[in-house]
């Protein structure tokens, strides 16, 4: 399992990367995400961590950035034409689909 971004002490933009080791039961830190940012997507696609969308202290982002666990690094990939956020994403046969989600920050729209 990976933790990847998210909300924490008491900020948006946050860039942990934590992997769990269920044999010693302890998160392990990883390289941490380029876009620091909450209320992103994240999906399992051909042996990577695809994370896309979000929103930070200023603003939504479109950015996608797939991480991969054999070099423990991360690289840039297409954005998405919409920056949101509170989307959702699956891995369907040989595509990553995303639905929905908010272009303005907060929770209203």
């Amino acid at each position: 399992m990976h933790l990847v971004g998210g909300y924490g002490e008491q900020r948006v933009d946050r860039s942990y990367h934590h992997v769990y080791d269920p044999a010693a039961d302890r998160w392990v830190p990883r390289n941490p995400l380029p876009t620091a940012r909450s209320g992103h997507v994240a999906v399992q696609y051909r042996g990577r961590i695809f994370v896309m969308g979000g929103e930070g202290t200023s603003r939504v982002f479109g950015q996608n950035e797939g991480y991969d666990p054999q070099r423990d690094a991360w690289e840039q990939y297409a954005p998405m034409p919409t920056p949101r956020h509170g989307l959702g994403a699956a891995a369907i046969g040989d595509a990553i689909y995303v639905a929905g989600g908010g272009a303005v920050m907060g929770g209203e729209v």
